[in-house]
This record gives C-alpha cells, sequence and structure tokens, in this order.
C-alpha cells in the first residue's frame, strides 16, 4: 500500500481545511484561472473530497459518508451569506453531483453483488 490510513485521512483533513477556506474566503473567481467554471469546479472538489472520505473510513457506508459530506456542502454554502459571499442553491446542486458521481459506482456494484445473490426465479 502506498499510503497507510493516517496518511490518507490527514491529507482528507487537509482537503476540508482547503474546502472552507476557499468556499469561504475571497477566492471567487479562482477556478477561472484553472479553465473550469463555477459549477464544474464545485462538482469536481466535492467528487474528490467525498473519494476522499470513502477511502479514509472505510468501514463506514459510502451512503452515510456521503450524506456528511453533503451537509458539509450545505453548511459552508450557508455560511457564505455571513461571509459576504451569496449562498447559492445552483453551487450546491453542483456540490451534490459531484457526490453522486462519486458514490454512483459502489451503490451500482452494491445493487450488482445483490442480484447476483438472489435466487433466480
Amino acid at each position: 500500500m502506498i499510503f497507510g490510513l493516517l496518511q490518507i485521512r490527514l491529507a482528507v483533513a487537509l482537503g476540508f481545511t482547503l474546502m472552507t477556506v476557499l468556499l469561504l474566503g475571497p477566492f471567487q473567481g479562482l477556478e477561472v484561472h484553472l479553465g473550469l467554471s463555477d459549477k464544474t469546479a464545485h462538482a469536481a472538489a466535492f467528487y474528490l473530497l467525498s473519494l476522499g472520505v470513502f477511502a479514509s473510513l472505510p468501514h463506514q457506508r459510502r451512503t452515510d459518508l456521503a450524506l456528511w459530506v453533503l451537509a458539509f456542502a450545505a453548511t459552508t454554502e450557508i455560511a457564505q451569506g455571513f461571509t459576504g459571499r451569496s449562498a447559492s442553491l445552483e453551487d450546491l446542486l453542483a456540490d451534490a453531483v459531484g457526490i453522486v458521481i462519486a458514490v454512483l459506482p459502489a451503490m451500482v456494484e452494491r445493487l450488482r453483488y445483490r442480484l447476483n445473490r438472489a435466487p433466480e426465479a
């Protein structure tokens, strides 16, 4: 294994910290310098954050973890209203898209597993 669980968890904690600073700080428009639209940047950031959370807590259900990441997204959007930035439902939906894209393969795999174990009718 290249990285241990501790290193992954530290990287995820750093990711949450960085996301909080970027989402609440005076960094609007930073994604343009990366060649991304605002919504694409939101979806990509929460996709990567979700994957990190899934890797750092391997024995937890991914759907539960995805809900926690979504709660973090909603909290940051609400907090933006108190920092001079505007809270945006569209940004929250973009965050949710990134989270769903991260959790969807696991959900499909779980469905495949259940269908393969189901008795033939």
